[in-house]
């Protein structure tokens, strides 16, 4: 029996999951919709106390819809650069801290794969060329490919702050804001439901809520806002900013079920805002939320003896 207020990976398992990224961003003169996809298979391989192997593929990554054609220009570059992490083998902490990457020579060899191709296509491209030159730097030190893994939406999505700690949980965060100009200290509450520990193999929904230290200051609000300030009155009291999260995992094996994260930053809520949604869903759980969605649609009860039951949003 398990009694501990901390949640942690306890057990080997393999699943995919899908997150799904809304974004929706008004900086004043242009709004921007858009709707991303990606496809991970995520497999947790050896166990030990102060750290998890695991292995981290990324299957697919597509925009889904976008209304503004610079979406998907982005997204290719992004995917050209972003092939050199599409396979990953790596240590972490418990808390989802990237602490190895163990196959970096074939990210190096990707690496050298794809620059190769660029290069056939950088004359006159000053911006490629850069691209290629700060590539170049960062695979050449151990620490930023760390953090450059560490960076990828899934184990903000998985393990966020709330892996290897006790629950409920109340700390600082230093950070950014949603918008990424200005650095910012966030005040991060976290609670469980069922309160831990909890008995047997209890399904459990951990809400985190993260607001910005206040009041903001008129030197946050000249670092995060200057190229808006001559187009839009701001006023600091009227500043919006909140980041919440929830997660469905089990508590027996840490395995995730799903999770969500929704980021706003509202300046003006008709012309200067950004607003994030991020869903992701294992393939194990989508069956079940799909087999009870059937169960409930024909009227028949579950099956006698199945135990298992269904319970029911980034920064640095």
């Amino acid at each position: 029996m398990i009694n501990d207020k901390r949640i942690k990976i306890r057990q080997a398992f393999r699943d995919q999951y899908t997150l799904s990224i809304d974004a929706e961003v008004n900086a004043i003169e242009s709004t921007i919709l858009s709707t991303v996809e990606i496809r991970y298979d995520f497999q947790v391989l050896n166990i030990k106390e102060d750290c998890v192997e695991v292995r981290l593929l990324v299957l697919e990554s597509k925009v889904v819809k976008a209304n503004n054609p610079m979406v998907n220009e982005v997204a290719q570059v992004s995917q050209v650069f972003g092939r050199m992490y599409n396979e990953l083998h790596l240590q972490i902490e418990p808390n989802g801290r990237v602490l190895k990457v163990l196959n970096s020579d074939l990210i190096l060899s990707k690496w050298r794969d794809t620059k190769a191709e660029m290069e056939k296509h950088i004359s006159g491209n000053e911006e490629l060329k850069q691209a290629i030159s700060l590539h170049d730097e960062l695979f050449n030190n151990v620490d930023k490919v760390k953090v450059a893994v560490q960076a990828n939406e899934f184990f903000a999505m998985y393990f966020g702050h709330v892996y290897d700690t006790d629950l409920p949980m109340a700390k600082k965060v230093f950070g950014t804001n949603i918008f990424n100009t200005a650095n910012l200290e966030w005040n991060l509450n976290s609670e469980s439901d069922p309160v831990l520990p909890t008995q047997g193999k209890e399904i459990v929904t951990i809400k985190t809520t993260s607001l910005p230290k206040l009041p903001l200051t008129d030197g946050f609000c000249n670092a995060a806002y200057q190229q808006f300030k001559d187009k839009i009155k701001i006023d600091p009291t009227q500043i919006k900013m909140i980041h919440t999260e929830e997660r469905t995992l089990e508590y027996e094996t840490g395995r995730l079920r799903r999770s969500s994260i929704s980021k706003i930053e509202e300046i003006d809520p008709e012309k200067l805002y950004h607003k994030f949604k991020f869903t992701m869903l294992s393939d194990s759980e989508k069956k079940i939320l799909e087999n009870g969605s059937n169960v409930e649609e024909k009227g028949i009860g579950g099956k006698e003896g199945n135990d298992e039951k269904i319970y029911g949003v980034r920064w640095t």
